[in-house]
């Protein structure tokens, strides 16, 4: 299993000994459009577990033309099932026309999985998450005999290894590679806009780390990014923070700050004074300027 996990970090420097900078940077569009297939902008927060509860999924209507695994290997659906054991316990990412083991995905994005379980019955579903500070999360669900799909958000930026065990028996590792997305789009201050960005946002911990409290709320959108001073800081909705429209964070005080929202399709920029010590109220909703 260690040999496969290793198969897959063509893309990323995860077992390298230089650091894991590179959790904290934006990934421009063209690091992702190769998986679009397999993750969407949007769908039904998971509450209280990995993934949502399984459901039966028929796989003569959606028979997969292509399945991916490994460091990228492919084979038709129709050889593969040819040569694997009936019995096999197998974990798939659901994409438009084909399956794949590996996918890099925007954080806040949603992906659907699909498991198939020979046996069926009560399962143990794992998830690893691998950052700077690794973490395993388990829940239990019950699996149908066959297949089954269940959706997964991937609300973390991070290495997630997801797997599941039914009849003491486990299945393959799927891996989920998730990053910041630096918008396509540049900005201008004062309204949304539509142009180019930087490459890349890493963190500014100065700022971000102040003594100023600040909170962006919105009314209408969920899961956007907030950048400080053109770095990116956070995802609404991500990281212990609640999907309910607010994102705080703090600035130095007494001094002028860039702040922006990007909701996917729309940069939300704004340069503003902070009051050392006053908190701030930034409102913002999809199709307009962003205001106090």
């Amino acid at each position: 299993m260690e040999n496969w996990l290793n198969q897959p970090a063509n893309y990323f420097p995860w077992y390298s000994s230089g650091g894991s900078s590179f959790y904290s940077q934006g990934y421009s569009d063209s690091t992702f459009s190769p998986f679009r297939e397999f993750y969407t902008t949007s769908g039904m927060p998971v509450v209280g577990g990995i993934i949502s509860t399984p459901t039966k999924f028929d796989i003569a209507q959606k028979t997969p033309a292509t399945v991916y695994f490994g460091a990228g290997q492919a084979l038709p659906y129709s050889q593969y099932i040819s040569t694997v054991p009936s019995k096999t316990n197998d974990l798939w990412v659901l994409g438009a026309t084909n399956w794949s083991q590996y996918v890099v995905s925007p954080v806040g994005t949603w992906l659907q999985l699909v498991a198939n379980a020979p046996v069926g019955g009560s399962a143990g579903f794992y998830e690893i998450v691998q950052t700077d500070t690794p973490a395993i999360k388990y829940s239990t669900y019950q699996f149908n005999q066959g297949y089954n799909i269940m959706n997964f958000n991937a609300n973390q930026v991070g290495r997630h290894m997801l797997y599941f065990v039914v009849n003491n028996q486990p299945s393959n590792v799927v891996v989920v590679d998730v990053f910041a997305q630096v918008p396509t789009t540049q900005y201008q201050t004062g309204a949304p806009t539509t142009m180019t960005p930087p490459a890349s946002t890493p963190p500014q911990t100065t700022s971000f780390a102040g003594d100023t409290p600040v909170t962006i709320q919105s009314q209408g959108m969920r899961g956007y990014q907030v950048f400080l001073d053109g770095n990116y800081i956070g995802t609404e909705g991500t990281g212990g923070d609640p999907l309910d429209g607010k994102f705080s964070f703090s600035v130095v005080g007494n001094q002028n700050h860039d702040i922006r929202v990007y909701d996917g399709q729309f940069n939300y920029p704004k340069t503003m004074y902070f009051q050392r010590g006053v908190q701030k109220i930034i409102n913002v909703e999809p199709g307009t300027a962003v205001y106090i």
